[in-house]
């Protein structure tokens, strides 16, 4: 069974300067966590990242920073 435990810290980082709100990350996110506002990427809903990084590959600009969270923190997966 996974679980989740909380992040401490804010492991997605967007740049509002560099964002030009394209919406790719919104397209790729599995989990739903952006949405454009005012023409720029937000994180909305953290909780439900799959920590998956596809984030920070498609935006074209370099706008998003994905540091993976600590061990034992986040999507935590069992096996068996």
């Amino acid at each position: 069974m996974s679980k989740l435990i909380p992040v401490p810290e804010h492991f997605i980082e967007i740049d509002a300067k560099k964002c030009t709100g394209c919406g790719n990350c919104v397209i790729i996110c599995g989990g739903e966590v952006f949405k454009v506002k005012k023409k720029k990427a937000v994180v909305a809903h953290i909780a439900g990242c799959l920590e998956c990084g596809n984030c920070e590959v498609v935006c074209m600009v370099d706008a998003i920073k994905f540091n993976v969270p600590h061990g034992g923190t986040g999507i935590v997966y069992t096996c068996g």
